[in-house]
C-alpha cells in the first residue's frame, strides 16, 4: 500500500513538530508538503523531512495532487479557511486547535463536513490518544468507580508568549481540559463560570494566565480545571474523576490510579481483581501499568 502523502501548512513550532513526527516516527505516511508564509523556514523545514517540497501558496498545497492529507497549523484566523478548502477537496485534515475563532464558524464547518457524509475533520485534542487519560476513560466507561460526579483537571504550563492576546489562554490551552471534561465524562457542559488572574506583569493587561473553571454538566456532574500557563517550573497535566465509588486518576509513570474498595490490575485492556475487598472506611489504591 502507497505512504499516505501528508501537506503540513503552518512550519511554527507546532506545525514542525507535526511535520518531523510524521517523518520520523509514523509507519505509512510521508510529508509531501510544507507551507509557511517565512518561505526561508518552509524550506528548512521541508529539508528536515527528507524529499518534502515547500509551497509558496497553502491553497496550492491542499489543491495539490500530491497531498492526500493536510495538517493546518497555522495562525488561529486562518484555520477556517484552510478546514473549508480542505472539505471542497474532499481531503482529511487535522487542525490544530481552535478548529475556528467563533462558534458560528466552527457550526458552519461541521455542517459543511455533515453535508460531505463523511467524516474528515480531526482537532489536535492529543490527550484523546495518551494512554493515561485513555486508561481513566476505560475505568469511568466500564462503571469501576460509580457514576461519575467530579472532574478535576490541572493544566500546567511553563510560559507562553507574553505577546500572545489574553484569549489565546482559552483557545490554545484551556480548551484541551473543556475537551477533556465531555470526552471523559460524556456529558455536555452547561454551565461555566470562570475567574482569573494576572500572576506577572510581562502580560497585557487583559491577560489572565491562571484561570479557574468551574462547570456544570448535563448528567449532574461537576468540573472544575486549574490552567496556568506561566507556572515556570515546567509542564503538567492531570486528570481525576471522582465517581460514587472511588476515583481514577491519571499519573506518571503507570496509567492510572484507581482508589476504590479493592485492588484490581489491568490485563490485556481488562481489570481483574487481585484482592479481597478492603476494610469498610478505607480505600486501596491501585495502578493500571
Amino acid at each position: 500500500m502507497a505512504d499516505i502523502l501528508v501537506g503540513v501548512i503552518g512550519a511554527g513550532r507546532m506545525g514542525s513538530c507535526h511535520a518531523v513526527n510524521v517523518h520520523r516516527y509514523v509507519k505509512g505516511a510521508r510529508v509531501a508538503a510544507i507551507y509557511d508564509l517565512d518561505q526561508a523556514r518552509a524550506r528548512q523545514v521541508a529539508a528536515e523531512c527528507g524529499s518534502a517540497k515547500a509551497f509558496s501558496d497553502p491553497l496550492q498545497l491542499i489543491e495539490d495532487a500530491g497531498v492526500d492529507a493536510v495538517v493546518i497549523a497555522s495562525p488561529d484566523p486562518t484555520h477556517v479557511e484552510f478546514v473549508h478548502e480542505c472539505l471542497r477537496h474532499r481531503k482529511p485534515v487535522l487542525c490544530e486547535k481552535p478548529l475556528a475563532t467563533t462558534a458560528a464558524d466552527a457550526l458552519k464547518i461541521i455542517e459543511a463536513e455533515q453535508a460531505l457524509g463523511r467524516r474528515l475533520i480531526a482537532v489536535g485534542f492529543n490527550r484523546r490518544f495518551d494512554p493515561r487519560h485513555l486508561a481513566v476513560q476505560q475505568v469511568v466507561a466500564a462503571g469501576e468507580i460509580g457514576r461519575a460526579i467530579l472532574y478535576k483537571g490541572v493544566h500546567r504550563n511553563a510560559m507562553i508568549p507574553p505577546n500572545l492576546p489574553g484569549k489565546a489562554v482559552v483557545t490554545g490551552s484551556a480548551i484541551h481540559d473543556i475537551d477533556s471534561v465531555r470526552w471523559l465524562l460524556g456529558q455536555e457542559i452547561t454551565e461555566v463560570y470562570v475567574r482569573g488572574v494576572r500572576t506577572h506583569t510581562s502580560f497585557s493587561e487583559e491577560t489572565r494566565d491562571m484561570l479557574l473553571l468551574h462547570m456544570v454538566l448535563s448528567g449532574e456532574c461537576l468540573a472544575t480545571v486549574e490552567v496556568s500557563v506561566a507556572i515556570e517550573y515546567g509542564y503538567e497535566v492531570s486528570g481525576e474523576i471522582v465517581g460514587e465509588r472511588g476515583t481514577a486518576l491519571t499519573i506518571q509513570p503507570g496509567l492510572a490510579l484507581v482508589r476504590d474498595a479493592c485492588i484490581h490490575s489491568l490485563q490485556s485492556g481488562t481489570l481483574v481483581p487481585v484482592s479481597t475487598p478492603a476494610k469498610p472506611g478505607l480505600y486501596q489504591e491501585r495502578e493500571l501499568l
